[in-house]
């Protein structure tokens, strides 16, 4: 009789605890959500997850506190969210390389793994601009002027990944890019505004002072074109097969309850088709793509290979 009711308890804790997660996630916001973004303020992902945080604090029916939490190329960020409870209420807004390269060339105390990742949001289109009084209308201008004046070549530095990009650019054409470190693309504007570098990159917070002529274009970071200068040239046009590639990326701890993955992911699908996502979108040269929960995992996945072949290649 003992061993009956013992086992009935069993059973019945089982059912309880299988319960739980179902229950929890269908309650789910119950306080609210904070949302550490991974860059300083005034960059296109402080932006961007901004203009989403109040479309998905109206879809979730609690507000979504946003802190900046800058440091590390989103590293900083990521290491707090790790260390944070898997319930859905803490999570990060980075690019995509914190996860697919920062942990492959610096000895990061977290990986990809460690997350649960919700969605992409948007695609950076990296932009190389410069200040108006130099005279450089492209990069490989940038390039010649500093071989025939002999000197190194200073630009605004935001990451590991730029660091690579331009170590192998000066190894092919024989001159050397010093990297001058800033914080996020707002921090790579601020330098270039100053001319205190020969140029700077970002993923479109030079938008509106490209647009006003504070700053001119003169390449695309990535292999590609950006949809937004198409006659501006790309890495591979200059005879550089190496560029970059960084998404916005909403992540959360491992383990996070999936129905609170899904919950959160549709939130913030119907969220980026509001006016003021989309409008940040523009203004910052973002390409309009993505990823929910059931296709970020292999998305990240294969950048993170795509990392790993261009580390190889750089050395």
């Amino acid at each position: 009789m003992l061993n009956w009711k013992l086992g009935s308890v069993a059973v019945a804790a089982l059912a309880t605890l299988t319960m739980a997660g179902p229950v929890a996630a269908a309650d789910f916001p119950t306080k609210p959500i904070n949302m550490f973004v991974g860059f300083g303020a005034g960059g296109g992902t402080d932006a961007l997850i901004r203009a989403l945080a109040e479309p998905m604090s109206q879809s979730l029916g609690q507000t979504v506190i946003v802190q900046n939490k800058p440091g590390a190329g989103g590293g900083v960020a990521a290491m707090a969210i790790k260390a944070s409870e898997p319930d859905g209420y803490n999570l990060i807004g980075t690019g995509s390389l914190t996860y697919t390269f920062e942990p492959q060339v610096l000895k990061s105390q977290y990986a990809s793994g460690d997350f649960a990742h919700i969605a992409i949001v948007a695609l950076f289109q990296d932009g190389l601009f410069t200040h108006p009084s130099r005279p450089y209308k492209n990069m490989r201008d940038v390039v010649d002027a500093a071989k025939a004046e002999k000197r190194d070549i200073k630009y605004a530095s935001q990451y590991q990944l730029d660091k690579m990009i331009f170590e192998y650019v000066g190894k092919q054409e024989g001159v050397k890019f010093i990297p001058v470190p800033t914080q996020g693309g707002n921090g790579s504007v601020t330098a270039t505004l100053g001319n205190q570098v020969d140029f700077g990159f970002s993923g479109g917070t030079f938008g509106p002072h490209a647009e006003s002529g504070a700053l001119r274009v003169i390449g695309s970071m990535m292999t590609e074109r950006m949809e937004r200068f198409p006659d501006v040239a790309s890495m591979a046009d200059n005879g550089w097969n190496i560029g970059g590639e960084n998404y916005i990326i909403i992540s959360a701890p491992k383990n996070t309850p999936k129905a609170v993955i899904d919950k959160l992911g549709k939130a913030m699908e119907e969220g980026m088709k509001s006016t003021a996502a989309q409008n940040v979108m523009k203004s910052r040269y973002m390409k309009n793509v993505f990823f929910g929960p059931d296709s970020v995992e292999a998305a990240v996945d294969k950048q993170f290979k795509k990392y790993t072949d261009l580390i190889a290649r750089a050395k």
